[in-house]
């Protein structure tokens, strides 16, 4: 019994690099095909890509008046790749970035009673800028 637990992984004849029963990354294979878009060869992401849409609600519109606009991103982007996209797009630089993961929303299935997810969550970045700086949407 000892045996087949002291197995070594073994390097096959045919000279490949890998060793048997070694597979690929899960995160690599379980991006979806949006994000898989988004990523460039040197496993950073597209500028372009970051910024998905403009979050417009009532409450967004009034944090707008006072210097503070929502943006819908990528899952991927990180505060610097928002900062840099923002910079990149707008030509305007912004003092402090605020990334916010909205929760999905849930139902339950009245004839099974799982819960099973609805909607997706999103995630909103809030970019700040100073007080003569503005971001005008089309």
């Amino acid at each position: 019994m000892t045996a087949f637990f002291n197995k070594k992984k073994s390097i096959p004849k045919n000279g490949a690099k890998k060793p048997v029963g070694v597979h690929a990354k899960k995160s690599e294979t379980a991006l979806i095909p949006a994000e898989k878009a988004a990523l460039t060869k040197d496993r950073g992401i597209d500028l372009a890509m970051v910024l998905i849409r403009p979050h417009v609600t009532e409450k967004a519109t009034d944090l707008s008046g006072h210097g503070v606009y929502a943006f819908e991103i990528n899952n991927l982007a990180n505060k610097m790749h928002v900062r840099q996209a923002i910079e990149k797009l707008y030509k305007v630089k912004p003092i402090k970035v605020a990334i916010v993961n909205g929760k999905p929303k849930l139902m339950k299935n009245p004839r099974t009673g799982r819960v099973q997810t609805k909607k997706t969550g999103i995630k909103k970045a809030l970019v700040y800028l100073k007080q003569g700086d503005k971001i005008e949407f089309v």
